[in-house]
């Protein structure tokens, strides 16, 4: 069975159809993007996803439970965790407060005068090894907010991480990056398939190509293929949909 999945989701507003029974699964340790031209729904379908969005048609499935009708922080319970296109960090705590904040909400604890010394040590050790994790472990006691993008953006992550995710979302992590930020982002979520899924919303067609193991092509709220990245690459409607000439590493 696979981990995630999205079965015929619908999403109407007004006489506009955004999601067109989508479909699609995400396989334990996989990374599967999701690309497509603007306005193809992909913010709409992902909405629906987290639970911004409640679907008018549809399951969404995540380790074999309907997750349908939940809140967002009752997802993120099931082990859900999203990054959206904008990042959301504490900009003027530092980065060890930030990832406290982030370790102390997912484990039910809080930083209270009475608490027993160790539990305290505990939280500090999980924010230090988030730190570790994806590259930060030099910068905890900078100001988030002073960080370059490629590091806030990298906070983020780690902030999502902190729930322990079967399925973490990221929402366009490239986006406003340099090439050398960008490098280093590819990089860690390459290292995230080792304990979760991942899916990947992207515009960086290298990055997805090189990162993903299967993608899926969101064309006008349907699916218009899935398959591996040799297959995207080569599909002739796929093509098509990103204007004939232009190949899919230049299209935006």
């Amino acid at each position: 069975m696979s981990l995630f999945q999205v079965q015929g989701l619908v999403k109407r507003f007004g006489g506009l159809l955004a999601t067109d029974h989508v479909s699609l699964s995400v396989q334990h340790g996989e990374i599967h993007a999701l690309i497509g031209p603007n306005g193809a729904g992909k913010t709409t379908l992902v909405n629906q996803i987290s639970g911004l969005l409640t679907p008018d048609e549809g399951l969404v499935v995540l380790g074999g439970v309907d997750i349908t009708a939940l809140p967002m922080h009752r997802r993120v319970a099931h082990g859900l965790s999203r990054c959206f296109q904008v990042t959301r960090i504490f900009p003027k705590q530092s980065v060890r407060d930030n990832l406290l904040l982030a370790v102390q909400a997912h484990s039910g604890s809080s930083f209270r005068f009475w608490q027993p010394r160790a539990q305290a040590r505990g939280l500090y050790a999980q924010a230090e090894q988030l730190a570790e994790r994806v590259g930060l472990q030099h910068s905890l006691n900078a100001t988030a907010g002073a960080l370059p993008h490629g590091a806030q953006r990298t906070l983020d992550v780690a902030l999502a991480l902190a729930s322990a995710p079967k399925l973490l979302l990221l929402d366009e992590p490239m986006a406003g990056m340099g090439p050398d930020e960008s490098q280093q982002m590819v990089q860690l979520i390459e290292t995230l398939r080792e304990g979760m899924a991942v899916l990947l919303i992207e515009h960086d067609m290298e990055a997805v190509f090189r990162l993903a193991d299967r993608i899926s092509v969101l064309v006008y709220g349907r699916v218009l293929t899935a398959g591996t990245p040799d297959e995207i690459r080569n599909h002739p409607e796929v093509q098509a949909v990103y204007l004939g000439t232009e190949t899919l590493e230049t299209a935006a």
